[in-house]
């Protein structure tokens, strides 16, 4: 790339929100008491020509994306702990950059997201097979997990499905059909998602100061994280995190919103396994 020439960017619908995600990543990166640090993110963002400045007003959703940064950062390297030779697949991948800042160099990553936004990517990372791969799919079109099946081999059993800033834009029956076919290749896996509460997805998206600029829209809410045992899919909660435990002076007096069931589910974030032994102790 040239100096000083920059990457024109032109996305629009549910693709456009990967760019406030990692122009919010950057800009908490920056500052002095930053909650994560992503100089990548840094470094995409000063090389594109877009006007991230329209996403300035939403000083919250960087603290959010900050903190949801960090959860998953914690969930994944337990994971690679673990699991070191592991399964990892990121689905609406996007500019995220957490295979560059935690890669434990035996893990098998996929980046997966629709061809836009990988060709996106690719200006700035590209992949660098057999290790990390980049599947040009959206997460619906299931032949994603023919691909990864044939990679993990034998590995089937240790697989972990991010889906971060992704799954709210889209209907309940296609998430459910999503984890669905997710459970019929890899049974064992377990999956790390952030969720918004139903009344949200009616309500919040003219009050969303980022992603109301851009043309995505809010789909699937989730209640109490217990609804999701009666989609008969053998659904283990592993743990359940709400963001406004974290970093509270940060978020002001929002962060009081703890305290308070429905204000825990605002801002949620849920790891979970399948295990059909589970499906049959709530049967019986």
């Amino acid at each position: 790339m040239q100096k000083n020439v920059k990457t024109k960017v032109d996305m629009g619908g549910v693709s456009e929100t990967l760019l406030l995600t990692v122009y919010f990543r950057a800009k908490e990166s920056a500052r002095e008491d930053s909650i994560i640090t992503d100089t990548f993110a840094e470094d995409w963002v000063g090389q594109m020509a877009y006007n991230f400045e329209k996403f300035d007003k939403d000083r919250l959703s960087v603290v959010g994306v900050a903190i949801r940064t960090e959860v998953f950062d914690e969930i994944v390297s337990r994971f690679l702990k673990e699991n070191p030779d592991g399964i990892i697949v990121n689905i609406g991948a996007g500019l995220c950059t957490r295979f560059q800042r935690i890669d434990n160099g035996t893990v098998t990553w996929f980046e997966l997201d629709v061809p836009e936004a990988l060709e996106l990517r690719k200006k700035f990372v590209s992949p660098s097979p057999p290790r990390y791969r980049y599947i040009e799919k959206s997460a619906f079109d299931y032949t994603w997990l023919d691909d990864v099946a044939g990679a993990a081999g034998e590995k089937k059993d240790n697989v972990l499905i991010l889906a971060e800033g992704v799954l709210m834009y889209f209907e309940e029956s296609e998430v459910k059909e999503l984890f669905r076919q997710i459970k019929t290749h890899f049974p064992k896996a377990e999956v790390v998602t952030d969720t918004m509460p139903k009344f949200s997805t009616k309500m919040s998206i003219k009050h969303h100061k980022s992603v109301s600029q851009t043309k995505a829209r809010f789909k699937w809410g989730l209640g109490k994280t217990s609804e999701l045992y009666g989609w008969g899919l053998g659904i283990d909660l592993i743990k359940e995190y709400s963001l406004f435990n974290r970093h509270t002076k940060r978020f002001g007096f929002i962060s009081l919103l703890r305290f308070v069931p429905w204000g825990r589910r605002l801002a949620r974030l849920i790891h979970f396994r399948f295990d059909d032994s589970k499906t049959a102790e709530r049967v019986n």
